[in-house]
């Protein structure tokens, strides 16, 4: 979900830079905080032009480990408070969630916010880092998983080679995470609704909006149920219903993201005259790399280190997929395949690094999350009706390595009830994207069902999140 978003605003903020206008400071009436939050300096690079404390207020939130266990062991959140520079700010703020689970709504959000300020809005905007994500404390960061990246990034393993090492790396991070004695099982949706109230209530708001992609839909819905008092109003952007295994629905979701993208180019006379037969050529290149492997050189942009990728066609595949998560990308992508095929790796070169060397997503995190709320499922029962052979092959040994992994990561489930439906009247506008490749707007509207006071829109150009990519969903 996460990285292909995390990946457009990476791309968003090298593209486009603006001068941060100079804003007068302005007096905050602040409500009564409580000493569970402690300001801090900002735990991230401020942008050129952004001031602390005039336009940025950084701190941390101690919450308990286990709400269950309040006198138990605490952990930190890490919060960044956006001011607005509105003369007469509205005393709710906007709260966002970023999605994963495992992302840094911090990392993603903060700079934009500060350098670029696209959300012109009349409230301050309160981001902050899930547990277990990056800058909170502790993090569930797998470095395990990444050194195992750069070990055989440049070797063709087989599948199972690939999910043995896979899961080894699983295992010495679960374990070297349990020996500083974190309690992985703390770390759900549940817990994590929980923090949101908590930090409500440590800066003193009455009642706060809140905005979540992807996963942060997830997680909003389960405030919703959970904390409905606290909410003036929700966003859902690129929906996650708790209703819906969307593990289940990878390969379909799959099959109809690319079926809209081959649509949309066939249906547009510039893009059909210059790439026809889009999907044909896509397949073709599948199978034709799948029986031999190309090298694309991928460079590392943190280590400057470029690697010799042996590239299949099930990693095109999954790195076309993971592109149209982005909107911004998703225009470039028949020339991309095009010039794939005709031995041009440029495009892929350049972007593909962005996503697979990030190290800011929390897979630890990840895993505790959906383990206790999606391992439920049997892979056999992963509906391919509809779905392309090329997709579908390997589709339900994945959902079988979603389990295995799920296994080893030794969380209890959630009990039953975190599946069901949310029913709720706080006003809340539902976002789709036509193109998302892993919640479609099926699931925005599954969502909806049950919410009295929303509102469904389903953008016809946009990826995974609508937010910033649309004029329309930004105002």
């Amino acid at each position: 979900m996460s990285p292909g978003l995390r990946l457009w605003f990476l791309l968003f903020t090298i593209l486009i830079i603006s001068a941060v206008q100079p804003m007068p400071a302005r007096a905050v009436a602040s409500a009564q905080r409580t000493d569970a939050f402690r300001s801090a300096r900002c735990m991230f690079d401020l942008p050129a032009g952004a001031v602390e404390s005039r336009d940025v207020e950084c701190g941390y939130l101690a919450v308990p480990e286990r709400y269950g266990q309040p006198e138990g062991p605490t952990i930190e959140l890490a919060v960044a408070i956006i001011k607005s520079h509105a003369a007469n700010p509205a005393p709710d703020p906007l709260v966002m969630l970023q999605g994963g689970p495992g992302g840094s709504t911090i990392d993603t959000y903060a700079s934009l916010l500060l350098s670029q300020r696209p959300l012109q809005i009349d409230r301050d905007i309160v981001l902050f880092d899930q547990r277990g994500t990056l800058y909170s404390q502790p993090n569930l960061q797998c470095h395990e998983t990444f050194d195992l990246l750069i070990r055989t990034i440049d070797k063709r393993l087989s599948d199972e080679e690939e999910q043995q090492q896979s899961l080894a790396a699983i295992t010495a991070c679960h374990d070297r995470l349990v020996r500083q004695g974190i309690d992985l099982a703390d770390y759900d949706s549940v817990e994590n609704a929980d923090d949101v109230e908590s930090l409500r209530v440590a800066l003193g708001y009455s009642t706060i909006n809140l905005y979540g992609v992807s996963y942060g839909t997830l997680l909003a819905l389960h405030v919703m149920q959970q904390h409905p008092d606290a909410l003036r109003s929700v966003i859902l952007d690129a929906v996650v219903p708790p209703q819906i295994n969307f593990i289940e629905h990878v390969p379909q979701s799959q099959e109809r993201a690319f079926d809209e993208l081959f649509r949309a180019c066939a249906a547009d006379v510039a893009c059909n005259a210059a790439y026809p037969k889009l999907d044909q050529v896509f397949f073709q290149l599948v199978d034709a790399w799948n029986k031999k492997p190309v090298r694309i050189p991928l460079t590392d942009p943190q280590t400057n280190t470029t690697y010799q990728a042996v590239f299949d066609g099930d990693m095109l595949i999954d790195a076309t997929f993971q592109m149209v998560y982005a909107t911004s990308l998703i225009p470039a992508l028949p020339k991309m395949i095009y010039d794939a095929r005709d031995g041009t790796y440029t495009f892929l070169s350049y972007v593909y690094p962005i996503l697979l060397f990030d190290r800011t997503f929390s897979e630890g995190m990840y895993y505790s999350v959906l383990c206790a709320e999606d391992a439920d499922f049997n892979p056999s029962d992963v509906p391919l009706e509809g779905v392309r052979p090329e997709l579908a092959k390997d589709a339900r040994q994945s959902a079988q390595s979603f389990l295995d992994t799920c296994q080893r990561w030794n969380v209890p489930p959630l009990e039953p009830i975190v599946d069901a439906p949310v029913t709720s009247n706080i006003p809340t506008l539902v976002l789709n994207g036509r193109f998302d490749p892993i919640t479609p707007p099926a699931f925005g509207q599954a969502a909806a069902q049950t919410l009295s006071h929303s509102y469904v829109f389903t953008f016809a150009n946009t990826g995974h999140g609508a937010l910033i990519d649309s004029p329309c969903a930004t105002s």
